[in-house]
């Protein structure tokens, strides 16, 4: 298939035909929103190599900030940071044919953080190790062994949610970074809003298939109407919210978790 494309685009070349012809070009979503200034992004999406993306052809913009271009691949498209990135910008890919795709989501998007182990969110187990590495200060790891069935609340506070998610959790979603040093293939997560650690208003993070991001940040998303099965009370100011490790089967834990947030979902 690759020489197939390869020849095709040479073909193309010698005959002026538009690159509209080429299998479309698409984005889904940036690898780890919160990949720091400096280092590697991977943006995911399809025929990145089809439509040439190298460091000479196309380009990425965060906000309007070019970004170096390392490579494209089928699916993958490796770009570095730049040092002026801002949070909360659109990130944009352009290819040399002029087709811009705005990739789902903004970059370091920081509205609506509930927690960052910073501004006052604490965790028994917040820190600032060598490993696996922050990516923006302050961040939570679980480092033990948790054994069937015992609760291991590895964040918990009463936090202010954005009103409209209260009343519409159908149209957000619940997004964190998170960093597995060893597989997470036993036991189970559980992330509550005003939750019980059973059936109302909690999420179980199972593990029918192994979760291992093999030491890199990552984000990893849940939509929030997942979590909340039953109408939070619009009359509070704060709700209780609680991640733990809750679940059957011996884990050997070693998991990292950063900027939990809650914002508006993106198609």
């Amino acid at each position: 298939m690759r020489k197939l494309l390869s020849s095709l685009i040479m073909a193309l070349a010698g005959t002026g035909i538009s690159y509209a012809q080429l299998p479309s070009l698409s984005v889904s979503r940036m690898l780890n929103e919160y990949t720091p200034a400096g280092e590697t992004m991977v943006i995911l999406g399809s025929n990145f190599d089809v439509h040439k993306f190298t460091s000479t052809n196309g380009k990425v913009l965060f906000g309007d900030t070019e970004g170096k271009i390392i490579r494209g691949t089928k699916d993958s498209l490796y770009v570095i940071v730049p040092a002026s990135a801002r949070p909360g910008v659109t990130v944009k890919v352009i290819s040399g044919a002029k087709i811009e795709k705005t990739v789902p989501y903004l970059y370091q998007d920081n509205r609506n953080i509930i927690f960052d182990f910073e501004s006052g969110s604490t965790s028994p187990f917040s820190t600032k190790s060598a490993t696996p590495g922050p990516i923006s200060g302050k961040y939570v790891r679980v480092k033990q062994e948790i054994e069937s069935w015992a609760v291991i609340d590895f964040v918990q506070g009463n936090v202010a949610l954005p009103a409209e998610a209260v009343k519409d959790p159908d149209a957000y979603v619940l997004k964190f970074e998170v960093n597995t040093l060893k597989p997470f293939n036993a036991n189970m997560i559980k992330l509550m809003i005003d939750g019980d650690y059973h059936q109302v208003n909690t999420f179980f993070w199972k593990t029918h298939q192994t979760f291992d991001t093999n030491g890199k940040w990552v984000t990893h998303s849940v939509d929030l109407n997942k979590i909340v099965n039953t109408p939070l009370k619009e009359s509070l100011s704060k709700h209780k919210i609680k991640f733990s490790f809750h679940g059957n089967g011996l884990l050997d834990a070693d998991m990292a978790f950063d900027n939990f947030r809650i914002v508006p979902k993106e198609d």
